[in-house]
């Protein structure tokens, strides 16, 4: 008889309902502990650092040539909003635009287009694939 991990869900979904339940209860007092947090913490950094000795600073998203680019990129929802907010935007030509920085960051902040722009970027061509069902490449 060989021995068998249940997931999280096995254990829902297949019985051992009390076992279960009293496990994650048990994994969501411990998240909730400060002490295992900084547990969690200090794994995910060695995480990435043996990700990076691996893999060095490759992306872990394979790249694609322009080439490769679909001719059709989706947007979710809309990519020209018919609102007055966002024809007034649009008019100062998004100057008074902030993307907010919050939640759990250690220093919340908002930035500017001109913030933005300032910023080191990369460019990168990778697949999208949408939970909807469609896959596009896009850049």
């Amino acid at each position: 008889m060989t021995s068998r991990i249940l997931t999280r869900r096995q254990m829902l979904l297949h019985g051992s309902s009390a076992f279960g339940g009293l496990l994650l209860a048990g994994c969501d007092r411990l998240s909730n502990a400060p002490s295992f947090g900084r547990v969690l913490d200090s794994a995910e950094g060695l995480t990435y650092r043996t990700q990076r000795l691996v893999l060095g600073h490759r992306a872990l998203a394979r790249e694609f040539s322009e080439s490769d680019l679909s001719p059709v990129f989706r947007s979710n929802g809309t990519s020209d909003p018919d609102t007055a907010a966002y024809r007034k935007l649009r008019e100062n030509q998004f100057a008074d635009w902030r993307l907010a920085v919050g939640g759990l960051v250690a220093r919340p902040l908002q930035l500017s287009l001109v913030n933005l722009r300032a910023m080191r970027s990369r460019t990168q061509i990778t697949r999208h694939d949408c939970v909807e069902g469609w896959r596009a490449i896009g850049q």
